[in-house]
């Protein structure tokens, strides 16, 4: 599918994204579409091209051939979404490394015309690391500044799992670490959804007047605005997975070593010996699904741990108004969704989440991997249903007033505003 035309009758630059957080499919299957439709800033980019440089190492052999020319699709009238493959040739499929990197030059070519073709004006990436030294390249050659989102504390994720964040790409911590003291000096502004992250970039060489805040709000499906008392309850969604409102605690997000869900099960076991009747609904999937539900037989609580898979907007928002309390040992994005349902939080104090969860305030926030100190924080809330809404109603509210669409979108483009005119970003909000 070809990109659409260059408009000439207007002055509004057009934005070019790399992100691989998801694939199409998956933004399909899980109704995230308003993530990248919020990227226009409500009309102040003419069009906006959402890239994901090797979208087929992560879909399904139903989306389509794992090799070839890039893919394009149309997402409204303003976005376009551009898919590359992991391999440019299907008679090379064996020789990975080789045929990957023909496919990334012809893609890397590829974006560097459209950029000259479509009037973009600026070059967006999501994290500092293989996205950045891809947009770093485009942005030399085509004379664009780069901005980079940087979504988390990679120096806090390596320590805690001791390995790289992109083990197939980087094969050690120390290259990742090379790789983004290389890049983030290089960005014209380095946003991230909090402090803490500007903070872990400032220490790997982004320059501190070249920082700001860009929260999530404006990333979320509009269900998760809705008052919980006015979402209803699916009875069908509840009895899928054998759970009752009020009935279950719910954790959020992939179930790889790096998001901690072995603590959440080991929670989960502290809390049924204490004499709660719950289960666990764990609302993601990943290679340690097997791990966990074997760690629960180990512990005795097999019958009591519910593995729903990935889940739509709807069905998120539906489970965070209904669970008894939600764990969060790492979460992003999905920790504001379940602010916002009026969920209790028991987090660890990591990254971003002590932000959002103020003990006694919004929920329990506790230190990092002390899982006893999250199972007895559990159990408080579990033990006073009373306190438990009132910590949820809080959480909403500060949620509300933190993610602000409106606000998030006008600093947003105030700092692109800045950015074309060469000076430096706002703080944030």
């Amino acid at each position: 599918m070809s990109s659409p035309e260059p408009d000439t009758a207007t002055r509004r630059p057009s934005l070019l994204v790399l992100d691989a957080a998801y694939t199409l499919e998956m933004v399909r299957e899980r109704g995230l579409e308003a993530s990248i439709t919020c990227r226009d800033l409500d009309g102040y980019f003419r069009h906006v091209f959402s890239v994901h440089p090797f979208a087929t190492l992560l879909t399904s052999p139903a989306w389509g051939p794992r090799c070839g020319p890039p893919q394009w699709y149309e997402l409204g009238a303003r976005h376009t979404v551009i898919e590359g493959r992991i391999g440019r040739f299907g008679w090379l499929a064996k020789l990975f490394p080789i045929n990957f990197l023909i496919g990334q030059i012809g893609l890397f070519f590829t974006l560097l015309r459209l950029i000259r073709r479509e009037g973009v004006e600026v070059i967006r990436v999501g994290d500092p690391l293989y996205l950045g030294l891809f947009g770093l390249g485009l942005k030399w050659l085509s004379g664009k500044p780069m901005l980079i989102r940087v979504n988390g504390n990679n120096d806090k994720v390596r320590e805690s799992t001791g390995r790289p964040l992109y083990p197939r790409f980087f094969r050690s911590i120390a290259l990742e670490k090379k790789v983004e003291r290389f890049v983030l000096p290089r960005a014209d502004v380095v946003a991230a959804p909090n402090q803490d992250n500007v903070d872990f970039s400032v220490r790997n060489g982004a320059k501190p007047d070249r920082t700001t805040i860009f929260r999530y709000g404006n990333l979320l499906s509009p269900e998760h605005r809705l008052p919980p008392g006015e979402r209803g309850t699916d009875t069908a969604l509840m009895q899928r997975y054998g759970i009752a409102p009020g009935r279950f605690m719910l954790s959020i997000g992939r179930l790889q070593a790096v998001k901690f869900p072995d603590d959440t099960v080991r929670v989960l076991a502290g809390v049924v010996q204490a004499g709660h009747d719950v289960k666990l609904l764990l609302a993601g999937d990943g290679d340690l699904r097997a791990e966990l539900e074997a760690r629960a037989s180990e512990l005795g609580v097999a019958g009591r741990l519910v593995i729903g898979g990935n889940q739509d907007q709807h069905a998120l928002a539906q489970l965070n108004a209904h669970c008894a309390l939600v764990l969060s040992p790492l979460t992003g994005r999905a920790l504001s969704e379940s602010a916002l349902g009026g969920a209790p939080l028991v987090a660890y104090d990591l990254d971003w989440q002590g932000d959002l969860v103020k003990t006694g305030e919004t929920g329990e926030l506790v230190p990092f991997r002390d899982v006893e100190a999250m199972t007895a924080a559990a159990i408080r809330v579990l033990a006073d249903p009373v306190r438990a809404r009132q910590l949820g109603d809080t959480a909403r509210e500060r949620a509300l007033a933190m993610l602000d669409p409106v606000a998030l979108d006008a600093h947003e483009r105030d700092t692109y505003d800045r950015l074309f005119a060469g000076q430096p970003p706002l703080p944030g909000i």
